[in-house]
């Protein structure tokens, strides 16, 4: 399913009623449903704050698709300013709030909801991929690997 998203903040609600929409339509179980939700809103989120410094109108895209192999694919593509979400450390989860810097939080939480992440920059679009296994963890075998 491909979704259209401007980069207003009042898309969120609509992008999280079409993924509820697909995800009942594909038989995800609804705690998948709400992490794919938490991940999506997370990183459209973080598109539309930053990823255009200007306030003009752009429009970006959201491709999610629910393959055999058990996996959502969500792949958004965006041509606002390059950004590799994945390139900042992940955040020192285990310090206490008043020691722990501000941000990243959000990609991390995306990072352990996923069992995979990649980002690219092609064409002077930003690229970003999300495989989320629809099984719980204890039904899966495999290891998990965040890029």
């Amino acid at each position: 399913m491909l979704i259209k998203i401007k980069n207003n903040i009042e898309e969120i609600s609509r992008v999280c009623d079409e993924v509820q929409e697909f995800c009942s339509r594909s038989g995800i179980p609804s705690n998948k449903y709400h992490d794919i939700v938490l991940i999506l809103d997370e990183v459209v989120t973080n598109i539309i704050n930053y990823a255009y410094p200007n306030n003009d109108e752009h429009v970006f895209s959201l491709n999610i698709k629910k393959k055999a192999d058990g996996y959502v694919y969500i792949k958004l593509v965006d041509n606002g300013i390059a950004f590799d979400p994945l390139a900042k450390e992940d955040p020192d989860v285990e310090s206490t709030i008043e020691e722990r810097k501000i941000g990243g939080l959000g990609i991390f939480i995306v990072k352990q909801l996923s069992e995979q992440v990649i980002y690219s920059r092609i064409d002077d679009k930003n690229q970003l991929e999300i495989k989320v296994s629809i099984h719980n963890k204890e039904e899966t075998n495999g290891s998990k690997n965040n890029n």
